[in-house]
């Protein structure tokens, strides 16, 4: 429960602060726009249409006793995050008149709900009387957060803390023997809210950054953030993964010491390099399976709280200097997210072959064990085959060809296309080439890196609910 009360107090502080930023703020004026009650219906409806979608996809896929009860669990955690979004979208719009402080709100408010969500799955699976063990229902329900917010054009809020979620979960399950027994207060628990206690502490000094009228050193102020939470949560691994989360703040920092613009694109691309390959490199010198993996996904939570303060108020963002940062920490959210594609995948492949076993699955870290010395569960995406190559290119065209519309009939019917599309290539990979996890994640990370890199022609919005499905289809193609 400590694990919950940091994350709780954590939240309060970072929202107070959003909201004092928001009075304060040299760039505040009045809200460009304020949402009437059709567009509250129109979200509503869309929400719906998603969270149902949700139902049936897991309750297909588990193929298992109490799949429906699995798949309500999973539409009601989609729906919870459609309503946070709602909820954020409101704080911003109506509640603040500064766009950077109203970004770090709506932060605050969709992570403050995802945790909820975790800490009520985590509750559910039993989990808080027990927190060296967690269930696969839980990042289930992360994922299915992450769809919800997805489906309202705010999936760039959730999406880097869902996939560390994910990713620190298999981390712990994979290395479960070492970890439980180690003189340490970690725990399943505390690793799963570290990336959301990381994004909220970064929120909080952006926040602290508007307030004092100097916004540039928002992306300083994440370095301790990420250490402060790593030390909290993570006990004796927290010096690795600290600094990994100082690695991916201070990849925002490097584009600023160059005033031209082709340069500063320059630096920018080869810092986000730099930060891939040192966070990689740095969490897998612990010596711990599955390690690198999780320091890129904490790198990248770190940079979407160093990048806040630049994250514009309009969803379409142009190529301009401001959202250079921004677009280095989607970029770095992307390559987390494909590799939680893999991982979730993975789960819930070993999860299945586990069912149709008869073996136990209370305990995730022994059914991974189990999974592993068998060859269930590959993590890896096989540039060379030719399949997965031309999935990345249908990741790619849909993020240039769809278009998010401002209609309820066209928001609807861009989401089903989408959802269908990446379904119907999944199947196909999969039946036909015995490669759908390679395929999806591909296509998951080409259309991510695209959108972050090249927002102008690459839409940010269907390349968020690209990977949103992607996560969430795991349970469907493994």
């Amino acid at each position: 429960m400590l694990e919950v009360a940091l994350l709780a107090v954590a939240s309060i502080l970072a929202l107070a602060g959003a909201a004092f930023a928001a009075r304060v703020a040299e760039d505040a004026r009045a809200a460009p726009t304020v949402r009437g009650t059709k567009h509250w219906r129109d979200d509503a409806i869309v929400a719906t249409v998603a969270s149902l979608l949700l139902f049936a996809a897991m309750a297909v896929g588990h193929r298992r006793a109490g799949a429906l009860t699995f798949a309500a669990w999973s539409g009601g955690a989609c729906a919870a995050g459609a309503l946070a979004s709602m909820c954020a979208r409101a704080w911003r719009e109506r509640a603040t008149t500064s766009p950077s402080a109203g970004a770090v709100g709506e932060q605050v408010i969709v992570v403050f709900a995802l945790g909820a969500i975790t800490t009520l799955a985590a509750s559910a699976a039993h989990a808080l009387a027990d927190p060296q063990h967690l269930a696969t229902q839980v990042p289930e329900m992360v994922v299915s957060f992450a769809v919800g917010c997805a489906a309202l054009e705010m999936g760039e809020t959730a999406l880097p803390s869902a996939a560390a979620m994910v990713l620190g979960s298999y981390f712990f399950d994979s290395n479960a023997s070492l970890l439980r027994s180690a003189p340490s207060h970690a725990s399943a628990l505390g690793f799963i809210l570290f990336p959301l206690a990381a994004c909220v502490l970064g929120a909080l000094g952006a926040a602290v950054a508007i307030g004092v009228r100097r916004p540039q050193v928002a992306a300083v102020l994440a370095l301790p953030a990420a250490g402060a939470a790593a030390l909290a949560m993570l006990g004796w691994l927290w010096q690795p993964f600290a600094l990994c989360g100082a690695i991916g703040a201070s990849m925002t920092l490097a584009p600023k010491v160059v005033k031209e613009g082709r340069a500063r694109e320059a630096v920018a691309l080869g810092a986000l390099g730099a930060a891939a390959i040192a966070s990689f490199a740095v969490a897998r010198h612990v010596g711990l399976a599955h390690a690198g993996f999780f320091g890129i996904a904490v790198a990248a939570v770190s940079a979407q709280g160093a990048a806040l303060v630049a994250r514009s108020s309009v969803v379409v963002r142009d190529e301009n200097d401001d959202s250079i940062p921004d677009r280095q920490a989607a970029a770095l959210g992307a390559l987390a997210t494909a590799l939680a594609v893999l991982d979730g995948a993975a789960l819930f492949r070993c999860t299945r072959f586990a069912d149709a076993a008869r073996a136990p699955t209370d305990d995730v870290a022994v059914m991974l064990a189990h999974c592993t010395l068998v060859d269930i569960t590959p993590a890896r995406i096989d540039v060379s085959h030719p399949v997965t190559l031309t999935c990345a290119i249908f990741g790619i065209a849909v993020c240039v060809l769809a278009r998010p519309t401002p209609a309820l009939r066209g928001r609807v019917v861009t989401m089903v296309a989408v959802v269908s599309a990446l379904a119907a290539m999944a199947a196909l990979a999969h039946l036909g080439f015995g490669v759908g996890l390679e395929a999806v994640a591909a296509a998951t990370l080409a259309s991510s890196l695209a959108a972050a890199l090249f927002p102008a022609v690459c839409s940010r919005v269907i390349a968020q609910t690209l990977a949103a499905c992607a996560l969430a289809l795991g349970a469907v193609i493994a």
